[in-house]
């Protein structure tokens, strides 16, 4: 036990809580939650999953496949960190390591040769490698938000606690414990059923369902296609919310800010 322990990190250990935490806290949230408290909790997924997760630490942080304004990168960067899935430097090294080894031995998110289980809810114990997010590692902001990212999260929990339980559990909590769920499907399920649009060296499918409750990530294989594309639609009817976003916000004039060195 004691030799399990110290094979990972303190912050590895303490995402793992954290999820712990977040997954009880539906219990209370369904006894407990009236309709406007589900209402803040799908608003709060909707930030950290759309802005955060798919625009900021997948496609603009992991692939640079678009220019947000400066503002976004600071913004998304924060969305993406508040719900609970990894500081922006963790989460885009593993998923650098997914695309540079989809589906084969070294893939930290491939359920066929790691099981569903772990990479569905233990996915936290992959170690990131640096060489991955060398730039990242030397902006001041990333930085800060890799090294102190549990400080801010006790923060959090006690500012929602302090302000009224049930927010920390319909503002933070719960959201967290969907986005974790809704983003580990991806990497689970979109790659052991769906649909293929395109013959990719890997087994990566479409799930519709995913491309809608996941803000167009569930269009998967489209995206392994070609991962630099910004948006992950490819057929008319396969609706890509974060694309759309990211066709609205888009900084076409601007510098690449995906990974700028002054931030």
């Amino acid at each position: 036990m004691i030799n399990l322990i110290k094979k990972y990190t303190l912050d590895q250990w303490l995402l793992l809580f954290s999820q712990i935490v977040a997954h009880l806290a539906i219990i209370p949230m369904i006894m407990y939650g009236s309709w406007y408290h589900w209402l803040i909790a799908f608003f709060v997924y909707f930030i950290t999953g759309c802005f955060g997760m798919t625009m900021t630490y997948h496609r603009l942080l992991s692939h640079g496949s678009w220019k947000a304004p400066k503002w976004f990168h600071y913004f998304g960067s924060l969305a993406g960190a508040y719900g609970l899935t990894g500081s922006t430097i963790g989460w885009v090294a593993i998923h650098k390591e997914h695309h540079h080894h989809t589906d084969k031995e070294g893939d930290p998110h491939s359920p066929e040769h790691l099981g569903f289980f772990r990479v569905q809810w233990l996915s936290m114990f992959e170690t990131p490698n640096p060489r991955y997010v060398v730039r990242l590692i030397r902006s001041k902001f990333h930085a800060f938000l890799h090294k102190w990212y549990f400080g801010l999260h006790l923060v959090i929990f006690l500012t929602w606690l302090a302000i009224d339980p049930m927010l920390l559990l319909s503002a933070y909590l719960v959201p967290a414990m969907i986005l974790w769920n809704a983003g580990s499907f991806i990497n689970t399920l979109t790659h052991m059923t769906g649909y293929r649009n395109h013959e990719t060296n890997d087994n990566s499918t479409n799930i519709p369902l995913l491309g809608i409750l996941m803000w167009g990530e569930g269009w998967h294989n489209n995206h392994h296609w070609q991962p630099s594309n910004a948006s992950f639609k490819f057929k008319w009817w396969e609706f890509d919310l974060g694309g759309w976003f990211i066709t609205l916000l888009e900084d076409k004039n601007g510098k690449d800010s995906s990974i700028q060195s002054n931030l």
